[in-house]
């Protein structure tokens, strides 16, 4: 995915971009350790906007549209997936970050400068340099939008949880009912008639 950006390009207004995320990058993304379970369809059109809020600071904004296949949770048939993936974060160079937290500007080899966490900086990318590249925070948004689980259709009735059958295609007849446990030592009981 080539979301690589010059900075000093970037002015005020916004900045427009536009980009294929190519159907074998969405695999990838999907397919990582660990694998999410959900397969692309087709390749994504990205669209957003780069703006300049003062020197140091930019907002990121955009997002896709997504169309996934993955199992259904109930009766583990095919779920189809269409996902709007939209979200917004800030671009903040690592030597004002250090200086906000009153640090010097230390690079630890990862890219990572120590100091306190607030819950405003959840949504910042930090840089370096002139150029940031904005694949990590686009893979990253796609990932945090997946649902936990999907359903092929909101009234799926699942899987028989006694024979397997998928309820969805035919009755079994099976009794599922289960007993409530907390009276399973009354069965035995004799009444005199």
């Amino acid at each position: 995915m080539d979301f690589v950006f010059q900075l000093d390009r970037i002015k005020e207004a916004p900045f427009p971009i536009e980009r294929e995320i190519a159907l074998a990058d969405l695999q990838e993304i999907l397919g990582a350790e660990p694998p999410t379970g959900f397969v692309a369809r087709e390749a994504a059109r990205f669209s957003g906007t780069l703006t300049r809020v003062d020197g140091h600071e930019l907002v990121f904004a955009g997002g896709t549209h997504l169309e996934l296949t993955t199992s259904c949770r109930r009766c583990l048939g095919r779920a189809e997936v269409r996902l709007d993936v939209r979200f917004t974060l800030s671009l903040v160079h690592r030597s004002r970050v250090a200086k906000k937290a009153n640090m010097p500007v230390e690079d630890d080899g990862a890219g990572e400068i120590a100091g306190t966490f607030t819950p405003d900086e959840a949504d910042q990318i930090l840089y370096d340099g002139t150029e940031v590249d904005l694949a990590p925070a686009v893979r990253e948004q796609i990932l945090l939008t997946l649902p936990m689980s999907a359903l092929c259709k909101d009234d799926c009735r699942g899987l028989c949880q006694v024979c397997g059958q998928d309820l969805n295609e035919r009755e079994c007849g099976c009794d599922r009912r289960v007993p409530d446990p907390r009276w399973a030592a009354l069965r035995s009981i004799k009444l005199p008639r």
